[in-house]
């Protein structure tokens, strides 16, 4: 039970960076803390009278503007701690623990001074933020356990429909074009000759493109021209067999035989590659059924 637990928090998650999605999810949650507060009015609640409904929406307005700063300014300040490409479920619980703590204490501020004056019952803030996380728990593990679910589900369901699109076309490479290619270094010192047919795939290293050819063993060779993948990406262009699935990869998609994926994006497979190729996000489902046809 435990390995299973640990393993799900190591599950990648992904970590949104859309601005809309974060101000959609600051209002649901500064909405549910309102709506709770007012329907089952926890924690002597019921003796503000008057002052009920103005404190819970004004609790409701500080949860909104708390968790939209939370989710928006500090992945902005630490980009390297929110690298998507490392964001687990783990972390992202973690982060809203934290998140839930500041924002709790922020609540406890502004309710101190909203009370100052009024003959209203004061918490402390040990007993305050254990009220903020008593709220917050359930809905923080029920948020990332839906959505790391749907998340799994609609990218699995996705790379099935890739593949029986894939299975009902006929693999082949039909391109009227040259097999042999020569690309030119920047300084066009340094030129490397090679059949596409060869390429599995290359990658960039710095100002280097490491190019990966297959022999006639089926073995991959390393070879290296000081060039930009970018500059590659244009002169393979027409080969539609081809693609740049990521900013750092290209790759020979009749080498790829099979997709996989979780809830960051999806990861192209090769018997002759020894690791997954990332996809990068901007690729639809369509895209990749159009390469892969």
């Amino acid at each position: 039970m435990k390995k299973k637990v640990l393993a799900w928090f190591n599950t990648p998650y992904y970590f949104n960076p859309s601005l809309s999605f974060k101000f959609k999810t600051s209002v649901i949650f500064g909405f549910s803390v309102f709506i709770f507060l007012y329907v089952f009015k926890p924690f002597s609640l019921s003796l503000f009278g008057n002052y009920f409904l103005q404190y819970t929406a004004a609790i409701g307005i500080f949860t909104f503007l708390g968790s939209f700063f939370m989710l928006s300014i500090p992945p902005l300040i630490f980009p390297d701690f929110f690298n998507e490409d490392k964001w687990t479920i783990g972390k992202n619980t973690l982060y809203l623990f934290l998140a839930t703590f500041l924002i709790g204490y922020l609540l406890w501020y502004a309710s101190n001074l909203y009370k100052d004056g009024k003959e209203l019952p004061v918490v402390g803030l040990p007993l305050f933020l254990t009220y903020t996380f008593l709220v917050g728990t359930i809905p923080i593990f029920f948020s990332v356990y839906l959505n790391e679910r749907n998340l799994r589900r609609n990218r699995v369901k996705k790379i099935e429909e890739i593949k029986l699109f894939r299975t009902k076309k006929e693999i082949e490479y039909k391109k009227a074009l040259k097999n042999d290619i020569t690309i030119y270094s920047d300084n066009k010192k340094e030129k490397l000759h090679f059949n596409i047919n060869d390429l599995v795939y290359a990658t960039s290293q710095g100002n280097y493109v490491s190019f990966f050819l297959k022999d006639e063993k089926k073995h991959l060779k390393e070879k290296i021209l000081r060039v930009t993948l970018s500059k590659i990406d244009k002169e393979l262009e027409p080969y539609s067999k081809i693609i740049r699935c990521h900013k750092s990869y290209i790759i020979n998609t009749i080498f790829v035989n099979d997709i996989s994926g979780n809830a960051r994006g999806y990861l192209l497979k090769s018997d002759i590659i020894s690791f997954d190729i990332p996809v990068s996000r901007s690729f639809s489902k369509q895209s990749l059924m159009s390469f892969l046809d």
